[in-house]
C-alpha cells in the first residue's frame, strides 16, 4: 500500500517527509537497516546480519507497496532516511486478519525530534483505514524510552517472553508483548 508524500515539521523545526519508501530507495532501507541495528541492543539483528541484497530488499519494498493490507512509511529529513514504521497483516485466515503487527525504528542522531510520535500516528490511522482491530508489538524489557512511546499512544502490556534476545556477550533480554485496541 502506498503512504502518500506528506511535509511534517519536527519538534526542532526541520522538515520531514513522511512516504512510502521506493524500490529505488533500497540501498538507503540497507544502510538504514545496518545503522539503526549498529545503534542498539533493542533491534532484532546485528548490523553484520543485514546482509541482503539491494535486489531483495527493493522486492521487499515491491511487495509493500502492491500489498492491500501492509503499508510501511519512511521519514526523510534533508533527504536522509531518518525513519521508518510499517504494519502487516499477523495472518491471511479469516481468524487473524484482524490483527496488524507493527515495527519502527529511527536513528539515533534524529531521537528526540518527534519522529517515533509521527511515524505511530500516522500507522495508527493507516492500520485504521485498513481496518485492522488491533496493532500488536514487541519491545525489549528495558526499552523504556520505546515502552513509553507506545504506551502514550495506547499500547498495553499483556505479556513477556522471558530470554527473548540472546545476545553476543550471553546476556539475554525479556520482551515485552503490547497490544493497542482500535
Amino acid at each position: 500500500m502506498i503512504f502518500e508524500k506528506k511535509e511534517v515539521v519536527l519538534k526542532n523545526g526541520a522538515s520531514c517527509i513522511l512516504r512510502s519508501p521506493l524500490i529505488e530507495d533500497a540501498e538507503s532501507m540497507i544502510d538504514y537497516l545496518k545503522t539503526t541495528s549498529a545503534e542498539t541492543e533493542f533491534m532484532v539483528r546485528y548490523s553484520e546480519e543485514v546482509t541482503m541484497t539491494i535486489e531483495e530488499e527493493g522486492s521487499i519494498l515491491k511487495r509493500m507497496i502492491d500489498s492491500e493490507n501492509s503499508i510501511m512509511i519512511a521519514a526523510f529529513v534533508e533527504n536522509e532516511l531518518a525513519g521508518n514504521a510499517s504494519i502487516s497483516c499477523v495472518g491471511e485466515r479469516i481468524k487473524l486478519s484482524h490483527r496488524a503487527t507493527f515495527g519502527i525504528a529511527v536513528k539515533q542522531k534524529f531521537w528526540g525530534m518527534g519522529i517515533g510520535d509521527i511515524l505511530l500516528s500516522e500507522i495508527i490511522g493507516k492500520a485504521k483505514e485498513i481496518g485492522f482491530e488491533q496493532v500488536e508489538l514487541t519491545v525489549v524489557e528495558n526499552n523504556n524510552k520505546a515502552i513509553n512511546l507506545y504506551e502514550k499512544f495506547g499500547f498495553v502490556k499483556c505479556g513477556v517472553i522471558h530470554k527473548a534476545f540472546k545476545l553476543k556477550d550471553g546476556r539475554y533480554y525479556g520482551e515485552i508483548i503490547m497490544i493497542k485496541s482500535l
